[in-house]
């Protein structure tokens, strides 16, 4: 009989934690959150980042409000918080911090790989939630979501989705 794929472990807010903090600068707070982040057509703005394996195969995915992806991208490149704020009025990610939050998604593999399960790789950050990546959330083995404060720059959601 052969052996099942060991699940990919979801990282602990603590991990989630030290990981912001190292990589951005700013103190981070991560708290579990009580609800998934809301993907429906009337919800606000998500951000996706797809997570492959080697053969191309959608196994991952982070997904990240307006929120959280502006002022993580703000806070990589030490970018004044007004900037972030802006973004929020207008809506959407001006082309520096999706750029910037596209880093902090990709870098946020290394929350999800290991020796013992397949590696993945981020391949694309897309507005919204992309159908192959609603499958996968609902097939999920792991799934975790996180309530972030950034520092000085403010709160958002995070949320990491593994096959």
């Amino acid at each position: 009989m052969p052996l099942a794929t060991p699940t990919r472990p979801m990282p602990l807010p603590e991990q989630l934690r030290d990981f912001l903090t190292d990589l951005l600068g700013q103190a981070a707070a991560v708290d579990k959150s009580k609800q998934e982040l809301g993907i429906g057509e009337d919800d606000p703005a998500v951000y996706t980042g797809m997570f492959v394996d080697d053969a191309g195969v959608v196994i991952g995915a982070c997904l990240a409000n307006l929120e959280f992806a502006a002022r993580a991208g703000a806070a990589l490149a030490m970018i004044p918080k007004p900037v972030a704020d802006d973004a929020l009025k207008q809506g959407a990610l001006v082309d520096n911090l999706r750029d910037n939050y596209y880093e902090v998604a990709n870098i946020a593999t290394s929350l999800l790989n290991g020796p013992s399960v397949p590696h993945l790789k981020l391949t694309d950050l897309v507005d919204g939630v992309p159908d192959e990546v609603r499958d996968l959330i609902v097939r999920a083995a792991g799934r975790r979501t996180y309530t972030v404060t950034l520092g000085d720059y403010g709160s958002g959601t995070f949320a990491l989705y593994a096959a």
